[in-house]
C-alpha cells in the first residue's frame, strides 16, 4: 500500500489512499464485499454461504496482491537508493527527531509519476479495482522503505516531508516492508483513513513540522 508498500497523506501520497479508502468503506467494496453486504443485505443461508466464499476469495486475492506489490517494491527501493538525493542537514536532523535509526539511508527520488507495476496486468487491474492508480487519482509521494519518490510539479515542503518520513519510520520499525504492507491495509479495513493508527501518527508530523 508500505506497503502493499505506498508506495502508500495530507495531498501528498494520501490522495491515492484516499481513493482506496473510498473503494474500501463501500458497501459492496472490492474487498469488503462479502462482509458488508451480508450485514446490510437480508439473505438465506445459501446466499450467505455464497457470499462468504466470494469474501474468501477476494481476501486470497488481496492477500497474493500485496505480497507481490512487496516484491516488486523491493526493486524500486534498490533503484531509488542508486539514483535518489540523500537528506539535507537539517531534512536528517528532522528525520531523527522523528525517529528514524538510520536518516542517512534516506533517499529523495523526483520521479515523473510514482512507480507502480503497471507492466502486470493482474497487479493493474487489482490496482485499479482497489484504488491505486486509475483515472483521477494522483499519487504525490510515497515511502517504499528508505526511499521518498516524489511525483514531478510536487512540492514537498516540511510538513509533507514529515510526513513521509513518519512512513518512513514505520516501515523502518517493521520486520519488512510486507509486513508494514500487510498491516496497512488491515488497519485501513478496520479503522478507516482517518482514524487508522498508521495515519494518525504521520498527521500529526503534518502539524508538528509545519
Amino acid at each position: 500500500m508500505t506497503t502493499l508498500g505506498k508506495s502508500h497523506r495530507i495531498t501528498s501520497t494520501r490522495q491515492m489512499r484516499t481513493a482506496t479508502l473510498r473503494t474500501m468503506a463501500s458497501a459492496c467494496g472490492v474487498i469488503t464485499a462479502g462482509i458488508l453486504c451480508a450485514a446490510h443485505t437480508p439473505a438465506f443461508a445459501a446466499d450467505t454461504k455464497d457470499q462468504a466464499q466470494v469474501s474468501g476469495e477476494q481476501t486470497v486475492a488481496l492477500a497474493e496482491f500485496l505480497g507481490r506489490y512487496a516484491a516488486w517494491a523491493k526493486g524500486i527501493e534498490a533503484e531509488g537508493q542508486a539514483r535518489g538525493t540523500p537528506l539535507t542537514a537539517e531534512q536528517i536532523e528532522m528525520a531523527r527527531q522523528i525517529g528514524i535509526a538510520h536518516p542517512e539511508k534516506v533517499r529523495l527520488v523526483p520521479v515523473e509519476a510514482v512507480p507502480f507495476p503497471t507492466q502486470d496486468e493482474a497487479m493493474l487491474k487489482m490496482g485499479e479495482s482497489l484504488g491505486f492508480i486509475g483515472p483521477g487519482i494522483t499519487n504525490n509521494a510515497q515511502a517504499f522503505g528508505y526511499t521518498i519518490w516524489v511525483r514531478d510539479g510536487f512540492t514537498l515542503d516540511r510538513p509533507s516531508l514529515a510526513h513521509e518520513l513518519v512512513h518512513v519510520a514505520q516501515i523502518e520499525r517493521s520486520a519488512s516492508f510486507d509486513t508494514y504492507v500487510q498491516r496497512y491495509m488491515r488497519e485501513l479495513r478496520e479503522y478507516g483513513h482517518a482514524r487508522m493508527p498508521l495515519e494518525v501518527e504521520a498527521y500529526e508530523a503534518n502539524r508538528t513540522y509545519r
